[in-house]
């Protein structure tokens, strides 16, 4: 059986060599042709032309493989345009003509020398454009999601009324979205685009990038946090909310840092791939990555449960719209949950028409969730717009800038939410009119008390008077 397999192997490498071959074999055809053809035309259009006969030194006209080059005066630079094969319409190449009328030879080979290197420079840019645009599109994209996210925090932390169990796990997905951005753009910036750094491979630059692993993994964790807050929520697993907000800090910071720590050590002792700050992938990353498609897998499940209840509860209102009221609560919790990633699930191969627009998809893909994210739980939440609308117009009264006839006070409280706006009434215009009308009124009730106790006076002396009186007669 091993002969077997062995010799299954054996033949698979031999069939692998010979399609390489097969490939290399027709390349060089195809160049071989090519140069042929510009030969000819270089023949039909210079080659073909007297050599000048004006006294002066000229070298000769020449065909070098790549380009066709003219008589040139000696002391004279020709300058020509790229070949074809540089796809290339806007650089030149440049060929020197020595004093005593020959082509200037390369000190390496001693053969005549061209220098293409603007082409080939140009090509190689052109190439590193292409190899590093979809990292450029990751911190574009990480930039937007980190200026979002920390304009949404800023809401969440700036309001008391927004202070929830709730809104506490979106607190903590939102920083883990930042987190995540911030190092992945250091990482991109100090490490990943630059060559140096990557061939140096200093310390600091493999613990960046165990960084980016610890915080792409708590973003996912607190994903998985988002789900099972909202399961626990519909199925009350827990009765104290403080004991599930503990379970899932562990859960959203904890277990990751775990597993970050695991993943470095095991990397750094055991792994042959510890070069170029660790940007090329290794297996070992597993030990990461494990956990996060495990989380995925498991909000998927949640989610499926949490459409059947909330189906289950409309069915018991007569009237209400249940598919549509489904689908969206489906559509709203995916980006919660993550499950986005499941669209792209297999990387094309180098050779596949779509290994390049995968790259870009999923750099827009991933970059850009933190700033879906906010948009749908934060700018288009109706609890925090409606807020923010109210203190707006709470503002626009007190500066002055609208007014009202009557006073309005009104407190609003929702669960999880507490939503107060209170409105006063300018009063400006009537204040000397009620002072007035309030000092009269004053006025009026201090003399009817003197009236009052002076009469009681009177007749208490009266009383006094009358005894007296009496007490004598007798």
């Amino acid at each position: 059986m091993s002969s077997r397999s062995t010799g299954a192997r054996m033949d698979d490498n031999g069939t692998s060599a010979k399609k390489q071959q097969s490939i290399l074999d027709s390349a060089h055809e195809d160049m071989r042709q090519l140069t042929a053809m510009l030969h000819m035309e270089c023949s039909e259009t210079v080659l073909s032309l007297a050599r000048p006969s004006d006294g002066e030194v000229y070298c000769n006209a020449t065909f070098d493989g790549w380009g066709c080059w003219n008589y040139t005066i000696a002391g004279g630079i020709a300058v020509i345009p790229c070949p074809v094969f540089f796809n290339n319409g806007h650089d030149v190449a440049v060929k020197e003509c020595e004093l005593n009328g020959t082509w200037r030879r390369s000190p390496v080979t001693g053969a005549p020398y061209a220098n293409y290197s603007s082409c080939s420079r140009n090509m190689a840019q052109i190439s590193a454009i292409h190899h590093f645009m979809p990292l450029y599109l990751f911190i574009a994209g990480f930039s937007l999601s980190i200026v979002m996210l920390l304009i949404s925090l800023g809401i969440f932390f700036a309001f008391r009324q927004l202070r929830c169990e709730r809104i506490t796990v979106h607190k903590n997905l939102f920083v883990s979205y930042i987190l995540t951005g911030v190092v992945w753009i250091l990482y991109f910036v100090l490490a990943a685009l630059d060559g140096d750094v990557l061939l140096a491979n200093p310390l600091w630059c493999r613990m960046l990038h165990v960084l980016t692993q610890y915080c792409t993994a708590s973003n996912f964790a607190w994903m998985f946090c988002e789900g099972l807050y909202l399961h626990v929520i519909m199925t009350q697993t827990f009765r104290t909310g403080k004991t599930l907000i503990r379970v899932l800090l562990f859960v959203g910071w904890g277990n990751p840092l775990i597993l970050a720590i695991v993943y470095a050590c095991v990397r750094g002792l055991y792994s042959a791939n510890t070069t170029s700050c660790w940007v090329n992938i290794d297996s070992l990353q597993w030990i990461v990555f494990g956990p996060v498609i495990a989380s995925i897998v498991v909000n998927v499940l949640i989610l499926i449960n949490l459409v059947r209840l909330l189906v289950t509860k409309l069915r018991m209102v007569p009237d209400a719209p249940q598919s549509r009221k489904a689908v969206r609560a489906t559509l709203i919790l995916v980006p919660l949950f993550g499950m986005q990633y499941l669209i792209f699930p297999i990387k094309p191969a180098e050779d596949h028409p779509l290994h390049g627009p995968y790259h870009y998809l999923v750099a827009c893909f991933i970059s850009l969730q933190g700033a879906l994210v906010s948009i749908m739980y934060c700018f288009c939440n109706g609890e925090v717009t409606s807020l923010l609308r109210r203190k707006w117009h709470q503002h626009r009264l007190m500066s002055g800038q609208v007014r009202k006839n009557t006073a309005l006070t009104s407190s609003t409280y929702t669960e999880g939410y507490s939503v107060v706006n209170t409105s006063m009434r300018d009063l400006s215009g009537q204040r000397q009119k009620v002072a007035s009308d309030h000092n009269k009124t004053l006025a009026r009730k201090l003399h009817s008390l003197e009236s009052f106790v002076l009469a009681g006076r009177r007749r208490n002396e009266a009383a006094q008077t009358g005894g007296r009186g009496g007490h004598v007669t007798r």
